[in-house]
C-alpha cells in the first residue's frame, strides 16, 4: 500500500512539473509589433518621395522650403528607434541567425544595439548630416543618391530584422 501511495505521489509530481515546464516561454527575441511595421513602411515611403522631389539637386537658398521635412523625418526615424528599444532583447542563437542574415546582405550590424534601432539611429545621422549638407551648400545629384544609397541600406537592415520577428 505504501509504494502504490508513493508511486502515486511521484507520478503526480512528475506531471506537474512537466506542465510547469510546457507552459513556460523562452523569449528568443523581442515579440512582432506591427505598430514598428507600418511605422517604417510609412517613414520609408515619406524618405523616398521626399528623395524623388529633390533627385535633381537642391540649392542652398531654397533650403527654408525643405528643413520642415527633414525635421518630420528625423523626427519619425528617432521614434522608431525609440519604439524598437522600448522591447527587451535577448542574446542568443536566433538574434546571431538574424545578424548572420543582415551581414549576408551587407547590412551593418552591432551587436551591442537592437539590429532595427541599430539601422534607425544610422538613418537620423543620415539625414541630420544630409540636412547639414544642404543647409550649408546644397545638393547635388551624386551627393543624393549617396545619401538614398545609405539610408537604404539602413531601412533595408531595420525592415527585414522587423519582418523576421513574425513568426
Amino acid at each position: 500500500m505504501k509504494t502504490i501511495k508513493y508511486r502515486l505521489i511521484k507520478s503526480t509530481f512528475l506531471v506537474l512539473c512537466f506542465l510547469l515546464l510546457v507552459n513556460c516561454k523562452t523569449y528568443l527575441a523581442p515579440s512582432y509589433s506591427q505598430e514598428i511595421i507600418t511605422k517604417s513602411t510609412l517613414a520609408a515611403t515619406s524618405t523616398f518621395q521626399y528623395f524623388a522631389s529633390i533627385s535633381g539637386g537642391t540649392h542652398q537658398e531654397s533650403f527654408n522650403s525643405r528643413e520642415n521635412t527633414y525635421n518630420t523625418l528625423i523626427g519619425q526615424f528617432e521614434t522608431l528607434k525609440l519604439l524598437t528599444k522600448a522591447r527587451p532583447i535577448p542574446t542568443n542563437k536566433t538574434t546571431q541567425r538574424i545578424n548572420k542574415l543582415l551581414e549576408e546582405k551587407n547590412a551593418p550590424t552591432s551587436s551591442s544595439d537592437y539590429p532595427s534601432a541599430f539601422a534607425f539611429n544610422r538613418i537620423v545621422e543620415n539625414l541630420v548630416k544630409m540636412k547639414a549638407k544642404d543647409r550649408t551648400s546644397g545638393l547635388n545629384q551624386t551627393v543624393i543618391q549617396a545619401f538614398k544609397g545609405e539610408i537604404e541600406i539602413f531601412l533595408d537592415q531595420a525592415i527585414t530584422y522587423e519582418s523576421f520577428l513574425k513568426r
